[in-house]
């Protein structure tokens, strides 16, 4: 017996890239070009950071080579016609901001970096030593009748490659041991946000590309984009997201050396604004691959963002959009929608896909924004050939993100066109935009930091503790 075979719709579409808000009402497409043209979406409002106070955390040597290095990129880091020159960190220029970089200082001596190298020394036993050493000197900063804006962190490169990531085998279970998830965790519970400088970003040049860095422009963009966000400050804001609405990733992580099924769910929410707060979840049992939340854990999740978006914008949603990586089994979607009753929403799954791709003539691949429907299914390139960079800025054959599931009140274009946003709300970098949205791009960093969080602490809710 022949059976009839139903033709596949599809059709291909190009979305617009999305606009984002800097000061003064200036809108554009790219950070690079609307901060210096403007200035940061902050720098209008009151959580603008006129003034940035850095601590440091290293060795002498590291400390000082940090300072020096800072206060050189604060000036202003030349480009080219690939990559648009740095600003500058400046009172009188666009950030409108001035960095001091001749806050306190917490050192750590050679004799602790000798015995931290001993070469009779088990890695996890020297990564916990090395944890007790870092979170020494953030109570030492954080005791202080004035404590820094921020914390820089540069160890020497002995250090780092040794105890970056520790790997431990326990039963047949693989836990890994994260050095910046336990620097992140450490500082949350002193109140400190932190930044990472590797002895290598130091040592560069940033009048010359001479080393397997990126250009010295890109690294002070996203450097110093990052240090505006974890100092109060908002680089730029999303336009086009109506009023009232909350964006939230659903993600899990296992606690460590966990061999039983339990997981814990972590809520990444982002309000109309940009407005960032991560929730943690209670622990759950779960024996698949792909975790699910019973019904009640995902009505609570629900509960508590509504409840910290009111508290924070202080008036409640009208909307909430909830991004997941996995498709939503019953039990997690009726938790939710009980939940969600009283309100728009939106439950999207969404995906990298590698079975879909899309080819063209020339030698560029597909435009970011480019959507294709097949049938019932979405597939959207959020990475891709960039119409304004007249370029491809990335070195790999670019995948779509596809849309596995939707239940809800928006249009699916609506849908697609806030994805691509969000995958340009990355404050911790000035890049054009990432492949994954804001809502899941962090999951297993801000996973790695709650696992490294004591149970009974309860985690800090703003998102700049975490990047």
């Amino acid at each position: 017996m022949t059976l009839p075979l139903k033709p596949l719709q599809l059709a291909v579409q190009w979305l617009d890239e999305p606009e984002l808000a800097f000061a003064n009402g200036l809108t554009h497409i790219d950070p690079k070009v609307g901060i210096p043209a403007s200035g940061p979406w902050s720098r209008d409002h009151f959580n603008h950071p006129s003034s940035v106070t850095v601590g440091f955390i290293g060795t002498g040597d590291s400390i000082a080579k940090a300072r020096a290095w800072l206060s050189r990129a604060a000036e202003g880091v030349d480009g080219n016609d690939d990559h648009h020159p740095f600003c500058g960190f400046q009172l009188a220029g666009p950030f409108a901001s001035q960095l001091r970089t001749n806050g306190p200082e917490a050192k750590i001596t050679a004799g602790e970096i000798r015995d931290l190298t001993g070469s009779r020394l088990r890695r996890l036993e020297g990564l916990r030593h090395l944890l007790e050493v870092i979170d020494n000197r953030l109570m030492q900063l954080a005791s202080l009748d004035s404590p820094p804006t921020l914390v820089i962190i540069t160890l020497p490169a002995a250090i780092t490659k040794r105890y970056w990531a520790v790997h431990q085998m326990n039963r047949g279970v693989e836990t890994v041991w994260n050095l910046r998830a336990g620097i992140k965790a450490r500082a949350m519970q002193r109140g400190l946000r932190t930044q990472l400088l590797q002895q290598e970003t130091i040592e560069s040049d940033l009048d010359a590309h001479t080393s397997d860095l990126e250009h010295p422009a890109d690294l002070a963009w996203n450097l110093f984009t990052a240090i505006y966000f974890k100092s109060g400050g908002f680089p730029w804001a999303p336009v086009g997201i109506p009023e009232g609405t909350c964006h939230l990733g659903v993600t899990f992580y296992r606690p460590h050396g966990e061999r039983s099924a339990m997981r814990t769910s972590v809520a990444q929410a982002f309000a109309e604004n940009g407005e960032a707060f991560v929730l943690r979840g209670n622990p759950f049992e779960w024996k698949g691959k792909w975790p699910h939340l019973p019904a009640d854990e995902a009505a609570r999740l629900i509960t508590d963002v509504v409840d910290r978006y009111t508290q924070t914008m202080k008036r409640p949603p009208r909307r909430l959009v909830v991004h997941k990586q996995s498709r939503f089994f019953p039990d997690e979607l009726s938790g939710f929608q009980d939940a969600l009753n009283h309100y728009e929403y939106d439950l999207v799954a969404l995906a990298p896909s590698t079975g879909v791709r899309l080819m063209r003539h020339g030698d560029y691949p597909p435009p970011r924004g480019t959507c294709l429907r097949l049938g019932n299914r979405r597939y959207l390139y959020t990475t891709g050939y960039i119409p304004s960079l007249g370029r491809y800025p990335h070195g790999h054959v670019p995948t779509p993100v596809q849309i596995t599931d939707h239940i809800g009140d928006s249009a699916a274009d609506d849908l697609l066109r806030e994805v691509l946003l969000l995958t340009k709300m990355n404050w911790n970098s000035a890049r054009f935009a990432e492949r994954l949205p804001v809502t899941v791009r962090f999951a297993n960093e801000v996973g790695a930091i709650l696992r490294d969080l004591p149970d009974d602490l309860a985690p800090e809710a703003r998102y700049a503790f975490y990047m």
